[in-house]
């Protein structure tokens, strides 16, 4: 047999058993002692509060707090946010005790159009052909019905209904356009936020009224 031809040979029985030496198993290290500020991302309505939770490795630990721009929104000992205004915010976590530890969750604070609305209490509409009125009203968790009712007064008013960003006239989403004002739309389980309703005048009229009802 040629040199060349053992060299390789030996070559290859070193690889076959480098190769039956070698352990399938292996092993992992779960992190542990992790420090997080829940929830990491949200968006809110100015106005509205959020509350911020400190965790390591998931259980609630004492933190101190601190907003990247008070102007937008302040955090309290306790992590609750009162937002003002809005804009981007990031939310700081520093653990009590270890102060070497922080985490930051970012915080968007949308902004609000329109006349609020509250649940149950009448606002009186009318205008001239072509104009157009914006109302909104905060849903809270746990709602199991909204409506919004148009009625009474002269003329023909329509409405349209959207959660989180006003609608327009398109009648592609929640609507109501009957002839007259009598109008309704009620959403089943609507989600917590705020929802719009934008009040359009399809012929000119005046008096009538727009009730948005919130049912427990």
């Amino acid at each position: 047999m040629h040199l060349r031809n053992v060299a390789r040979m030996s070559g290859l029985l070193l690889l076959v058993a480098a190769a039956g030496c070698i352990d399938n198993k292996y092993s992992s290290t779960e992190q542990t002692n992790v420090f997080a500020v829940d929830p990491a991302y949200v968006g809110v309505d100015e106005g509205v509060p959020q509350q911020f939770t400190a965790t390591v490795d998931g259980d609630p630990v004492a933190a101190t707090w601190e907003s990247s721009d008070p102007s937008l929104a302040t955090v309290n000992a306790t992590g609750l946010v009162s937002t003002i205004a809005p804009g981007f915010v990031a939310i700081t976590a520093t653990q009590t005790a270890n102060t070497t530890k922080k985490k930051s969750a970012s915080l968007t604070i949308f902004q609000l159009f329109g006349t609020g609305l509250t649940s149950g209490v009448g606002v009186t509409v009318g205008g001239t052909t072509g104009q157009q009125f914006l109302y909104r009203i905060y849903v809270p968790p746990g709602k199991t019905s909204l409506s919004f009712t148009l009625s009474g007064g002269t003329g023909d008013l329509d409405i349209f209904v959207q959660q989180s960003s006003p609608p327009d006239n398109s009648g592609s989403g929640l609507h109501s356009w009957n002839g007259g004002n009598g109008e309704n739309v009620t959403v089943a389980n609507p989600g917590s936020g705020t929802w719009y309703c934008l009040v359009d005048v399809f012929a000119a009229g005046s008096g009538a009224t727009l009730v948005a009802t919130l049912t427990p």
